[in-house]
């Protein structure tokens, strides 16, 4: 099953089109099959939760699982489970899945609704990797990386997606990546790698900036706590006065502020006079 613009590339050939072949029409179709299972299990569990007529439409999830069962659609019965946050039967159904379609894709999207990416075999990462790069598909690519928590390539490659629709004045398709990606909490997964980052080149300051953006208040403290010595010998108007703030020493907050804002009227008078030394061309 094509959309309609998929179905016109495997047909149009010149211009700004291009004509897919068969491992192409595989790879947009396997891509939306997953999709489109998901988000209607997705629905259809979530109309049985939140619906008003509870037993009935309970009977009618129920049904729906049986004939799914009876049919061995394994993928789609553990999808349903995954919704339903039963991780036994998901699990049992995913293994089974897997046992049927044992295709790298399949694997991947299974393990990582499982939360199991150490069971996601690094070659057939490698192998989609490269059919997606074959193709210059970076959209797929990125979800991809996403799946098996490459976050570092996940956002580079949601990034060449979203500058590449808008350089080809593609607007809708470059707001909807930007939207997956921002919705994917790709920024809390980087603030949390340059955490460790820092924390490996003992970077103080950035460690208290990740800290922050992350919203890791107690971490936060005992970072500022441990490195109490530190931060009081450095001078550091930044660290010491996020230190006094989770000491709740307030004179001392007090006078660090003090002395912030004598530094930024300092700095301020200073691009003023260089601002009309250059106007007046003394500069």
């Amino acid at each position: 099953m094509l959309c309609f613009d998929c179905h016109t590339d495997t047909q149009v050939r010149g211009g700004f089109h291009r004509k897919l072949d068969s491992d192409q029409v595989l790879l947009y179709r396997d891509d939306w099959a997953h999709i489109v299972a998901r988000q209607r299990a997705t629905a259809d569990v979530r109309g049985v939760i939140s619906g008003q007529n509870r037993e009935a439409e309970l009977k009618s999830l129920t049904t729906t699982l049986d004939i799914l069962k009876e049919r061995q659609q394994f993928f789609l019965l553990a999808i349903n489970y995954d919704v339903l946050g039963n991780a036994e039967l998901r699990d049992k159904y995913i293994e089974l899945a897997i046992k049927q379609d044992d295709s790298d894709d399949s694997v991947i999207f299974l393990r990582s609704m499982q939360h199991r990416r150490d069971l996601i075999p690094q070659e057939a990462v490698d192998r989609e990797v490269q059919r997606r790069k074959k193709y210059s598909d970076w959209s797929q690519l990125a979800r991809l990386y996403h799946k098996v928590g490459n976050y570092k390539e996940t956002a580079i490659y949601y990034c060449r997606t979203v500058i590449e629709e808008l350089e080809a004045g593609k607007v809708f398709p470059a707001a909807y990546y930007l939207k997956e990606l921002c919705e994917e909490g790709l920024q809390r997964e980087l603030f949390a790698m340059a955490y460790r980052q820092y924390t490996e080149a003992n970077d103080l300051w950035w460690r208290i900036r990740a800290l922050q953006e992350l919203g890791w208040r107690d971490e936060l403290k005992a970072v500022l706590m441990e490195n109490r010595e530190e931060i009081e010998k450095s001078n550091n108007l930044f660290l010491l006065r996020e230190l006094y703030r989770v000491t709740g020493e307030q004179d001392k907050l007090y006078e660090v502020q003090r002395k912030q804002a004598e530094s930024s009227r300092v700095a301020g008078g200073a691009i003023a006079v260089g601002g009309k030394k250059e106007k007046d061309g003394k500069a």
